[in-house]
């Protein structure tokens, strides 16, 4: 590893220069904090009551530095807000986030949060500290912006070149240089060398973050022995590290032991339940593994502690419904519909799940006709471009199959088994929908024709590619793509393919738009496959190449 040379200095910060927003419920405070910061130099300073009234600043006016109370009152907090300006590209890396709060649990929150602030401060602190804190971020920040300004333009390879310009002439920086590079290989599927990089930090001291990167590359690599044996150890050694749960619930899940996944995810949980996203994981895995009654109080608390967060969608209250069904409990399932409501008929995918829900609710409650009915809402819905997620079109499918409606019952599933051809657990759900309505036979053969359709035409269009006919692979796995238009294993693949095509044969500007539009629908289908990195590299380079310049990427 190569050791700093020449170090560069801190540059000066012109804070008059700076925007900044300042968010806070309380009028007195907002105007305290704006006068604070006038007194550093300050001068181009917004004020905003609440998440809402920030979002819409910062969708006017991009900021600097946003200084941000935790507790804004009722509606999305400052961790909530800070989850949504990051999670929809409304800030940009550069942007300083520093958290105000006088609670003190907020440093167990920060310290297990899924994306953390760049600084918080507890009350009371001086302006002094303010000033110093801000200071340090903003100096941290402007050592990074070759850095960020190559990941803004998806130059992953530039972006590490700049890490390691900073691991040179910046030893201030050096460790956080280290971590943003290991992350950057293993985005890139670089997990040989990313495994080296975590050794060498790893054998100057043992970082458990350091620790976890050198587990998620071997988990990447399919080594999930060693990947669990590390990150056991580490937890042994920092138990209060609640992401290397989530990693080791991962490969768990790898190694087909369900179980041991459930157990890692409830460690976390116990440690840090208001993560929504480890809340949801939770309830998934132990839905899978039967376990219901740990299924209904992890959706119960995504929901609870996630109400304004943008990680919750329609899907979390439909998978809560779902388990209220399975328990026989149609109370509770009206209930949740009820009191969510408003909530759900604000979109066509929560009126989807909210048909959907009653459909099966009516089933179970033997009121076929009212099932009928709600079934009628939700073909409207489907026909008119709102999809669902794959459990609730078998669900639906389920309703399909106990009204009579076999014809559309199957086409639901064998949607879902071409869009989802490589998942056990759907293809296993599906099957058992045909069993309970002793069409076994008739299962078998709509799960058989849709999945191997698709595998057939993946398989071949992958084969004709490593045999060098790029044409014919572009074909295979566009006709891949009809057939199965929502299914991310065969959007990349069909990405890649079309990218070599391209490199080979030169410009053929049809075939990029599909590359762009695939490539972007597998992101959102998939949107942390890390599959996905390398892809958007590859199109940059191949648009470079041919001179196409575009305002944003895929």
């Amino acid at each position: 590893m190569n050791q700093p040379s020449v170090q560069i200095k801190d540059a000066f910060i012109d804070y008059g220069e700076l925007r900044a927003l300042v968010v806070d419920d309380y009028p007195g405070m907002r105007n305290a904090l704006r006068l604070t910061l006038t007194n550093f130099g300050i001068r181009k300073i917004q004020l905003a009551g609440n998440a809402a009234e920030a979002i819409f600043q910062v969708k006017s006016k991009p900021c600097d530095f946003i200084l941000c109370d935790y507790n804004l009152g009722d509606g999305r907090d400052g961790q909530q807000l800070l989850e949504e300006l990051r999670h929809s590209n409304l800030i940009s890396p550069e942007t300083v986030f520093i958290m105000v709060t006088a609670e003190s649990f907020y440093e167990k929150v920060v310290a297990t949060a899924e994306l953390a602030p760049d600084d918080y401060m507890i009350k009371p602190f001086s302006a002094e500290v303010l000033h110093s804190r801000l200071e340090s971020v903003l100096q941290r920040k402007r050592a990074f912006h070759d850095v960020h300004r190559h990941l803004l333009a998806h130059n992953l390879e530039a972006a590490i070149l700049a890490c390691d310009e900073i691991i040179r002439s910046r030893p201030k920086y050096m460790v956080d240089a280290l971590r943003f590079k290991g992350e950057l290989l293993v985005t890139l599927e670089r997990f040989t060398e990313a495994e080296v990089l975590y050794q060498q930090i790893i054998k100057m001291r043992a970082i458990p973050w350091a620790r976890l990167g050198l587990a998620r590359t071997l988990h990447m690599q399919k080594k999930d022995e060693a990947a669990e044996e590390e990150l056991r150890d580490v937890l042994e050694q920092a138990p209060e590290m609640v992401a290397a749960y989530d990693l080791l619930s991962e490969v768990c899940l790898s190694k087909k032991d369900a179980a041991a996944a459930q157990a890692a995810l409830l460690q976390g949980v116990a440690i840090s339940g208001k993560t929504v996203r480890r809340q949801q994981k939770l309830g998934e895995v132990a839905l899978a593994n039967g376990d219901l009654d740990t299924a209904r109080t992890a959706f119960t608390h995504a929901l609870e502690k996630g109400r304004h967060s943008i990680f919750i969608t329609p899907s979390d209250f439909g998978n809560l419904c779902r388990v209220q069904l399975e328990q026989g409990d149609l109370k509770a399932v009206a209930d949740t519909l009820r009191k969510n409501k408003s909530s759900l008929q604000d979109s066509p995918e929560g009126q989807l799940v909210m048909a959907v829900t009653q459909g099966m609710a009516c089933i179970q409650d033997g009121k076929l006709q009212e099932a009928a009915k709600v079934l009628d809402a939700a073909g409207a819905l489907r026909a008119a471009g709102t999809r669902g997620d794959d459990q609730l079109v078998l669900d639906m499918a389920r309703v399909c199959m106990a009204t009579g409606r076999l014809d559309e019952a199957d086409g639901l599933v064998s949607e879902v088994a071409r869009n989802s051809h490589d998942s056990e657990a759907l293809l296993a759900k599906a099957k058992r929908i045909y069993e309970e309505a002793g069409r076994s036979d008739a299962g078998a053969a709509v799960l058989s024709d849709a999945t191997s359709g698709v595998r057939k035409l993946n398989n071949e269009g992958v084969v004709l590619a490593q045999r060098g006919d790029y044409q014919s692979a572009v074909e295979k796995l566009l006709t891949a793509c009809d057939e199965a238009p929502y299914n991310p294993r065969i959007m990349m693949n069909t990405v890649w393919v079309i990218l070599k095509y391209l490199d080979e044969s030169g410009m053929d500007e049809k075939r990029l738009e599909y590359a762009r539009h695939y490539l972007a629908e597998a992101g959102r289908q998939a949107p942390d496959h890390p599959r996905l990195a390398g892809l958007r590299l590859q199109l940059k380079e191949i648009e470079k190449r041919f001179g196409i310049q575009r305002a944003a990427q895929a």
